[in-house]
């Protein structure tokens, strides 16, 4: 697969019930209400399924990866997003986007963006996540994979994020593949209480096929990332 370097600006669906985030204004408030209220007793990271009790050994990985954001918004730092850009504060401080993580298999995916690795390298033990940090590519256990589709189609749709055609496509095999669990569900709703909206893609799975059709009768525009 091709480096991330080049996107492919994909279709801006909005609908009614599932506006723009506007109750989290800032990341702190996000990540405060995160670890409090959406996973006050603990629970597992998505990447290793690795229970957790505390935040000690845990860290927020956002799917979404804020890079993409920040270069599709044209920022030149984070503090500058932060400060000049209220559509990056949003996107940043959207829970819909953020799982918890080992802080090393975070590190590890680092901006990476999601697909198959040949083979089977596993650095982490027993936890069924690999990366190519040649290509730059990192791919999560299967059950995984429903999870982190719904959240990039998510952000694609909500914020009119950039997402390259290969991508929507595999996003949409993997979401047909790992359709929301009990856990998933429960998530959305705690987050709808939260933040105010929903992930339409795990109330309805189906609903994302639109994304391509509707795409294929649209021409493409590209913009240039780093």
């Amino acid at each position: 697969m091709k480096p991330w370097y080049w996107l492919w600006i994909g279709i801006s669906i909005t609908s009614v019930s599932y506006a723009d985030q506007f109750q989290i204004p800032f990341y702190q408030d996000a990540e405060k209400l995160f670890w409090e209220n959406v996973y006050p007793n603990g629970g597992w990271t998505l990447y290793c399924g690795e229970r957790f009790e505390n935040t000690s050994n845990v860290v927020i990985d956002e799917i979404y990866a804020k890079e993409w954001a920040m270069q599709h918004l044209q920022c030149e730092s984070l503090e500058q997003c932060r400060s000049q850009n209220a559509k990056f504060s949003r996107i940043e401080s959207d829970l819909h986007n953020m799982y918890p993580a080992l802080p090393v298999v975070a590190k590890a995916r680092a901006d990476y963006p999601f697909g198959p690795i040949a083979g089977e390298f596993r650095d982490f033990f027993e936890c069924n996540f690999e990366y190519d940090a040649r290509d730059r590519i990192a791919e999560p256990r299967s059950t995984a994979q429903g999870n982190i589709a719904r959240a990039i189609l998510y952000m694609h749709v909500e914020y009119d994020l950039p997402l390259e055609n290969e991508m929507l496509v595999r996003m949409l095999d993997w979401n047909r593949a790992d359709p929301p669990s009990k856990d998933e569900i429960r998530r959305n709703d705690l987050i709808e209480k939260l933040q105010g909206t929903r992930n339409p893609f795990i109330d309805n799975p189906a609903q994302a096929e639109t994304l391509l059709a509707k795409k294929k009768t649209e021409p493409p525009q590209t913009v240039e990332v780093f």
